[in-house]
């Protein structure tokens, strides 16, 4: 670990990921830094350990920063050290818990899944059986369930009876839950949106032949998609209420076969197939926004 810290030497743009997660977190990493290369004269890549310091000690350099690591507490030190962090601390607080991105796409008018959030309990606790069953009456079956925090697809389960619910519920309990309509117009098929700063710029569809989840980290398979006019204003307007500079957001499909329903915005997008599927490098325009915003 280096010594300096970064916030030390004036960048143009410091690109911070969690680089100790492995290969394809360097990857995104170097991508963006890349990307931002051809906006910036200065462009420097580092983990986000490096950027772990003193909080007594408030350092007022001002910093802009391409955020890719979901450390909210870290995000919000170096914006209080007086750096701007792009998503903001706060974007990545509401689009890292599923429960917070619902809540406030539910305020925004945007139309998303029947969803109920329940509630966590303590340890050797269960959650209450007429609760469970009044969730299951309320959402119908099958439904899904989900845990609020998760990445790739992963902690995402399709329960198809309510024997399966109570055995998710259970399982889980001392983790925070959604339960969620099961589209099943959508059933292993979506629609992955980037979305920066407020303009939908990529899109691709995304199909899994046997899972219920379409992405492309669990097995999915990506095509080129032009969306259509209502999809893209979903998307931007999914962005803008989460609060998100550089998103990317998934719609689910509905009867008419179009991407009304917003599933999830992910302020941490991983984008180097979207970007090869789509043709266009998110990177770049990453930059380019970047780069027009700060001449405001």
């Amino acid at each position: 670990m280096s010594n300096t810290s970064p916030m030390a030497a004036k960048r143009d743009v410091l690109v911070v990921a969690n680089l100790g997660l492995g290969e394809k977190f360097l990857d995104h990493g170097v991508l963006y830094q890349h990307g931002l290369s051809e906006t910036f004269a200065d462009v420097a890549l580092v983990s986000s350990e490096e950027l772990m310091s003193r909080v007594d000690r408030v350092d007022r350099s001002r910093q802009l920063i391409l955020f890719l690591d979901k450390d909210v507490a870290l995000a919000e030190l170096l914006e209080l050290q007086g750096a701007v962090v792009v998503n903001s601390s706060r974007a990545i607080e509401i689009c890292d818990d599923k429960r917070r991105t619902y809540a406030h796409l539910a305020a925004a008018g945007l139309r998303i899944p029947k969803t109920m959030m329940l509630p966590p309990v303590y340890p050797k606790q269960q959650i209450a059986f007429g609760l469970v069953m009044s969730m299951i009456d309320e959402i119908g079956l099958p439904m899904v369930i989900k845990e609020a925090k998760g990445s790739f697809g992963a902690q995402v389960y399709l329960a198809n009876t309510a024997e399966d619910v109570f055995a998710l519920v259970d399982a889980l309990a001392d983790r925070h839950l959604l339960a969620q309509e099961f589209v099943a117009s959508s059933r292993g098929r979506d629609l992955r949106l980037q979305v920066v700063d407020g303009v939908c710029i990529a899109a691709i569809a995304r199909q899994h032949p046997d899972d219920f989840r379409a992405n492309l980290s669990a097995g999915g398979v990506g095509y080129p998609y032009q969306p259509s006019e209502t999809e893209r204003r979903l998307a931007e307007a999914s962005a803008n209420a989460v609060g998100g500079f550089n998103v990317g957001v998934d719609l689910l499909f509905d009867e008419g076969n179009e991407g009304s329903i917003v599933c999830e915005v992910n302020s941490n997008a991983h984008i180097w197939r979207l970007s090869a599927i789509s043709g266009i490098d998110v990177t770049r325009y990453v930059g380019q926004a970047l780069g027009r915003w700060l001449q405001q």
